[in-house]
């Protein structure tokens, strides 16, 4: 993958998805709750609910410093794309075996082994692109039942260590409050040569020769 390609993409990133809120982060129980809550962080220019859409591995590759820091620049140029969004079909999808996948080309993120996927098709102004979404479960917070162990001052516990754990872990998570369905973008066997990739770059372009 060219450096240039690598430079579209990580433009495209708020494209395939949305923005950030203070408050509680909805739950994003299928590829549609989330391609809703990227219209609506595109809407309310809220970098922190666009953040909760995107999944672990891209995090790793693009930090939420380096996204927060994009996001007021790129907004207004993807706007009208993401708003136009929509749903037109989901489907299992398996990644290309052997596991561990190879890796990814420079700016392109894979998907976590062993995690339920999907290869959801959005359509914007008549041209259809693939994008792929990976299941996750967020750890429970620090107080629920279901987490796996608790501080005390400056020593944690796992809660097998502890006489009453129930002291210090007494608040409800169950596993599918906190399940979600995230964007796993760019994956390079649907963003190379994609239909609404294509669309973005054609965009920036034009606006480039305007500048």
């Amino acid at each position: 993958m060219t450096r240039q390609y690598t430079r579209w993409v990580l433009l495209a990133l708020p494209f395939a998805l949305t923005a950030c809120a203070s408050g509680p982060r909805p739950l994003l129980d299928s590829p549609d709750a989330a391609v809703t809550a990227m219209r609506d962080a595109y809407r309310q220019d809220e970098p922190g609910l666009f953040l909760h859409c995107l999944s672990r591995p891209v995090l790793k590759v693009y930090s939420e410093h380096v996204l927060r820091v994009g996001w007021s620049e790129i907004r207004p140029r993807v706007g009208d794309l993401v708003a136009a969004a929509e749903v037109v079909s989901r489907d299992s999808y398996q990644a290309p075996q052997p596991l561990p996948l190879p890796l990814p080309p420079e700016g392109c993120v894979n998907p976590e082994a062993g995690l339920p996927l999907l290869r959801v098709r959005l359509r914007v102004q008549g041209r259809e692109e693939d994008f792929l979404f990976q299941r996750e479960v967020d750890p429970a917070p620090p107080a629920a039942r279901q987490a796996a162990g608790f501080w005390v001052g400056d020593r944690y516990f796992v809660r097998s260590e502890h006489p009453s754990p129930q002291t210090y872990l007494f608040e409800d998570s169950p596993e599918e409050g906190r399940t979600h369905w995230r964007l796993v973008f760019p994956y390079a066997p649907f963003q190379q040569g994609g239909e609404l990739t294509r669309l973005l770059q054609e965009k920036l372009a034009a606006e480039a020769e305007r500048d």
